[in-house]
C-alpha cells in the first residue's frame, strides 16, 4: 500500500499531467471543448468504477459541491 507521502506526490503528478496535457491541446481545441472532454471522460470513469450507479452519482454531485464551494466561496 501507498504511503501518504507517495500518494499526494501521485495526486500532484496527475494534476500536473492534467495541466500538461490540457496545455498542449489548447494550441488546437477550445478551452470548452477541452473541459467537456474532461468532464465526460471522469464521468464515464465513475459510473464504471463505482460499486453503482448511485455511487458514482453520489460521487459526482459531492465533487461538484466541493469544487462549487472552493471556486464560488
Amino acid at each position: 500500500m501507498a504511503s501518504e507521502i507517495e500518494k499526494e506526490k501521485a495526486h500532484y503528478n496527475l494534476q500536473d499531467n492534467l495541466e500538461n496535457a490540457t496545455e498542449v491541446a489548447s494550441q488546437h481545441l477550445d478551452i470548452v471543448h477541452i473541459i467537456a472532454t474532461g468532464l465526460d471522460y471522469y464521468l464515464t470513469q465513475a459510473y464504471s468504477s463505482a460499486p453503482s450507479s448511485e455511487r458514482a452519482e453520489y460521487l459526482i454531485n459531492e465533487s461538484v459541491k466541493r469544487a462549487k464551494e472552493e471556486n464560488n466561496g
